[in-house]
C-alpha cells in the first residue's frame, strides 16, 4: 500500500518527471480504502472552441450552458500535481463517513431545491436520497453514491482530511477536497484536446462510459470502473464521463471556467462536470460545465475526491492567441505553501529583517446560535516566525485548517506588507495559529489583525495584550467594513479587552450597540475607529504616541468615575464632560469619547439602523425562518415534518423578542416586524390544528408572502434573506 506521506526526494522526483509517471502509474490508498491516482503537472487548453460548441448544441447540448465554456480556450498550467480518486466515490465509502459521523444529507433533510425538481422529472425519483436514489433501486456498495449536494461532498472531504491527518497520511500543506474545474478538466483530458478523452466522436466511447445511448443493460448508474481498462483514460481514471455528474470546488462563473479556483459570483451556485447516465453527447464532453445550487442533491450528482494543495493547482498562461510555441518553456509563478523558493542572494542584502519572532493579537468574531441570536467573542491569534532554512524565501501559512475567506484575508495582509517591504529576511515561515486550534476558522474580518501581526514581527513593536480588533484589509492598506460590529464589541467587553478597534465605516454601529445592549458599553472599554493599517498599528502597539498614551490614561480615569448604571446626567458632569473633550482632542478617532459626548448632549438616535433592524427581525424569528421557504405543496406531509421540529417555546420567545424590538426598530422596518408577527401567529395556529383546509393554508401563505413582500420593499431579495438564516 502506497502512503500519502512522501519523502521530500520522492515528491521532487514526481514533480520533475511527469513523463515517467504516465508510463508507470502511481497510486496510493487512503486509510478508508479509497484508491487515488497521481496526476502529474502539465499544461493544457481549458475550455472549447466555437466549432465544438456548435457541434454540442446540435447533439443534445443546451446553448444556455454551452456559453458557460467561454469565448475561447485558455492555456493553463497545472503545477504542482495532485492525487485524484480513480473512481467516483462509492456508496460503501460514503457509508463509512455516515457511520462515523451520523451525517444527514441535504436530500434526507428534504432540501426543496433538490427534491421538488426530481419529483417533477420522474415519479420514481420522489424522496430520492443516497440510500435509495430511485424508488425501485437499492445501490450496492460498489455503485457511485448519488443524490449528493456540493454541501454534502464538502463535509465528506473535511472528515476525510481530519481522518487522514490523524493517521499521519497527509503530506504537510495538503488536504482532501473536491478538484477545481481546471484540475478536473486536465485530469479528464489526460493529455488530449479532443471533445472526449478518447477522440471527437461519441461512437468511440462504446464500452467506455455509461450514458443515455449506451446499451449496457443498466437503466440507472453502473458500478464504478465497470468498463475496466477500456473505461479508463491515460491517467488511469474511470468514469470521468457519464455515470454521475461530479461536483467541483469552484463556484459557478457563467462567463467561463477559471485556471485557479473561482470564488466570486453567486455564492449559492456550484459547478458539476462530466455528465451523467442520462446525458446526451453534447453534455458529455471534457469541456462541458453545469451549474447548480450548492444544496442541489438530485439523483444525477456525485463526486470524486482530490488530494492536493488547499487552493488548487491551476495557473493561467494565456488565451489561444498567445499559446507558447512548441517546446517553449513558460515560467509560472507557483507558490509552494510548504517551502518557499530559493531567495535571491543579491536582493537579500537589503532585506527587511524580523524585529520579533512572535506576536499575539486578539481578533473579534461572531457566531450565530441555534435561536438566531449572534454572540461575539475575542480569540487570540498568534504569529510566529519559525526558522526553516537559510536560503528559502519567507512565506506565510496557517497551523490549522481555515476557510477560504480566512486564507484570502491573510494573503491580502501578506501582499500589503510586501508592498511596504518587498524583500523579507530569508529562511523563515510565518505561521498563524489560533487559541482555539482545533476548530476550523472562518471569516475575512481578521485581515486587519493579520496585517498588524506581520507589521509587529517586521518592525519589532509589542502589541498591547488588552487590545482587540476587527476589520478586513486590502492591499492598499485600508481597513474595510465588517458585519455584526455591535456584537463583536460586546464580545470584546465580555472578554475583558481594554481597547477595541473597529473600521471607521462601522462607526455608527455603536448606536446599534447602545440601543441593543446598554450605554455603559461606551465606557466599559475604549473603542477606537481605524481607517488604515497605520491607524490600527498605532492603537495596537504598547509604545503608543504621546498623545494616544495621554488619551488612553485620561479616559481610564473617566471610566473609574462611571458605573454601569450611569446615565446622561453623569456624562454632563463638568469634569467628565471636559475630560471627554480632551480625550477627543488628543485622539480624534476615540469613538467612546465621541459617542459619550453625543449621549451627554442627547444627540444619539433612538432607533437601530435599517440594516441592523433587518438583522434583528430575522434573528428574532430564529429557527422559524425555515418555514418561510417551505412550499407546502403537500400540506399534511409538510405539517407533520415541521411539527416535529418546532420546540414548544420557540414561537413564544420569538414573539417576545419582536415585541421588545418594536420601539427600537428603524421606522422603515416596522411594517416588516408587524408582518412577521402575523405570520408567526398564523404558523403557530396552523401547527396546533389536527387538520386544516386549503382555505386556511391559503390565508397562511398570504401572510408568508406579506413578510417576503415587506422585505422586498426594503431592497432585500429572497437569496439575501436566506443568507441571513445561516
Amino acid at each position: 500500500m502506497n502512503r500519502v506521506r512522501l519523502s521530500a526526494f520522492a515528491t521532487a522526483l514526481l514533480l520533475a518527471c511527469p513523463g515517467a509517471i504516465l508510463a508507470q502509474e502511481k497510486t496510493m490508498t487512503t486509510s478508508t480504502g479509497m484508491e487515488l491516482v497521481w496526476i502529474p503537472p502539465g499544461e493544457f487548453m481549458l475550455g472549447s472552441t466555437p466549432e465544438e460548441k456548435d457541434w454540442a448544441n446540435g447533439n443534445g447540448g443546451n446553448p444556455k450552458w454551452t456559453k458557460f465554456e467561454g469565448e475561447q480556450p485558455r492555456n493553463v498550467a497545472i503545477k504542482p500535481g495532485f492525487w485524484l480518486g480513480r473512481t467516483e466515490l462509492t456508496v460503501g465509502q460514503w457509508k463509512n463517513f455516515v457511520n462515523s459521523t451520523g451525517y444527514m444529507t441535504n436530500a434526507e433533510k428534504m432540501d426543496k431545491s433538490q427534491t421538488q425538481r426530481s419529483d417533477e422529472r420522474n415519479e420514481r425519483l420522489k424522496g430520492a436520497n443516497w440510500k435509495r436514489p430511485m424508488s425501485d433501486f437499492n445501490p450496492k456498495d460498489n455503485y457511485p453514491v448519488c443524490c449528493i449536494s456540493r454541501n454534502d461532498a464538502m463535509e465528506f472531504c473535511v472528515w476525510l482530511t481530519a481522518t487522514e491527518k490523524k493517521a499521519q497520511r497527509l503530506q504537510e500543506g495538503m488536504v482532501c477536497r473536491l478538484p477545481t474545474e481546471a484540475e478536473w478538466e486536465y485530469a479528464c483530458r489526460a493529455g488530449t484536446q479532443t471533445r472526449f478523452w478518447w477522440g471527437d466522436t461519441v461512437e468511440g466511447g462504446e464500452g467506455r462510459l455509461h450514458w443515455e445511448g449506451n446499451k449496457d443493460g443498466f437503466e440507472f448508474v453502473t458500478p464504478v470502473d465497470h468498463f475496466g481498462k477500456r473505461g479508463r483514460n491515460k491517467f488511469g481514471l474511470a468514469d470521468m464521463i457519464g455515470n454521475v455528474r461530479e461536483w467541483c470546488l469552484d463556484g459557478l462563473d457563467t462567463e467561463q471556467a477559471h485556471a485557479e479556483c473561482y470564488n466570486g459570483g453567486n455564492p449559492w451556485d456550484g459547478v458539476t462536470r462530466g455528465g451523467a447516465y442520462h446525458s446526451k453527447p453534447g453534455t458529455l464532453r471534457c469541456a462541458y460545465r453545469g451549474g447548480r445550487m450548492l444544496s442541489n442533491a438530485d439523483a444525477f450528482n456525485g463526486f470524486r475526491v482530490c488530494c492536493g494543495l488547499q487552493e488548487g493547482s491551476g495557473h493561467l498562461l494565456g488565451t489561444i492567441a498567445s499559446i507558447p510555441k512548441a517546446n517553449a518553456k513558460t515560467k509560472t509563478d507557483v507558490r509552494n505553501i510548504t517551502v518557499g523558493p530559493i531567495a535571491d542572494a543579491e536582493m537579500q542584502k537589503n532585506a527587511k529583517k524580523f524585529g520579533r519572532n512572535q506576536s499575539s493579537i486578539r481578533g473579534l468574531y461572531v457566531v450565530k446560535l441555534d435561536n438566531g441570536q449572534r454572540l461575539g467573542s475575542a480569540q487570540d491569534i498568534i504569529a510566529t516566525a519559525e526558522r526553516i532554512s537559510s536560503d528559502r524565501e519567507t512565506i506565510c501559512d496557517f497551523t490549522t485548517e481555515v476557510a477560504k475567506d480566512t486564507q484570502i484575508s491573510m494573503e491580502e495582509a501578506e501582499r500589503l506588507l510586501k508592498v511596504r517591504y518587498p524583500v523579507w529576511q530569508a529562511g523563515y515561515k510565518i505561521r498563524f495559529s489560533y487559541a482555539n486550534k482545533y476548530a476550523k476558522q472562518a471569516g475575512g474580518s481578521a485581515g486587519g489583525a493579520f496585517a498588524v501581526l506581520l507589521q509587529s514581527l517586521l518592525d519589532g513593536f509589542q502589541i498591547d495584550p488588552g487590545y482587540a480588533m476587527t476589520g478586513d484589509v486590502t492591499v492598499d492598506g485600508k481597513i474595510r467594513e465588517i458585519g455584526a460590529a455591535a456584537e463583536k464589541i460586546r464580545g470584546a467587553m465580555l472578554e475583558k479587552c481594554s481597547i477595541v478597534a473597529v473600521p471607521v465605516t462601522n462607526k455608527e454601529s455603536l448606536v446599534d450597540m447602545v440601543i441593543l445592549y446598554s450605554p455603559a458599553m461606551l465606557w466599559s472599554t475604549q473603542i477606537f475607529s481605524i481607517a488604515t493599517l497605520d491607524d490600527a498599528a498605532a492603537v495596537a502597539r504598547k509604545d503608543r504616541s504621546e498623545n494616544l498614551t495621554k488619551a488612553v490614561a485620561l479616559f481610564a480615569e473617566v471610566q473609574s468615575r462611571l458605573s454601569p448604571n450611569s446615565g446622561a446626567p453623569a456624562l454632563r458632569n463638568p469634569w467628565v464632560y471636559q475630560s471627554l473633550r480632551e480625550v477627543l482632542r488628543l485622539a480624534p478617532n476615540h469613538l467612546s469619547a465621541e459617542f459619550m459626548l453625543r449621549a451627554a448632549n442627547n444627540q444619539l438616535p433612538n432607533a437601530l439602523s435599517l440594516g441592523e433592524s433587518l438583522e434583528q427581525v430575522w434573528a428574532a424569528a430564529g429557527p422559524l425562518l425555515g418555514f418561510l421557504f417551505a412550499d407546502y405543496k403537500e400540506p399534511e406531509k409538510s405539517k407533520r415534518y415541521y411539527m416535529d421540529r418546532v420546540p414548544k417555546e420557540t414561537t413564544k420567545m420569538s414573539l417576545e423578542r419582536l415585541d421588545w424590538l418594536q420601539m427600537r426598530l428603524h421606522p422603515k422596518a416596522r411594517d416588516l416586524k408587524v408582518a412577521m408577527v402575523d405570520y408567526m401567529v398564523s404558523l403557530d395556529q396552523l401547527h396546533r390544528m389536527p387538520t386544516f383546509s386549503s382555505g386556511t393554508l391559503r390565508q397562511h401563505l398570504e401572510k408568508r408572502d406579506k413578510v417576503l413582500g415587506e422585505a422586498g420593499k426594503l431592497g432585500v431579495d429572497r437569496k439575501a434573506l436566506e443568507e441571513m438564516m445561516h
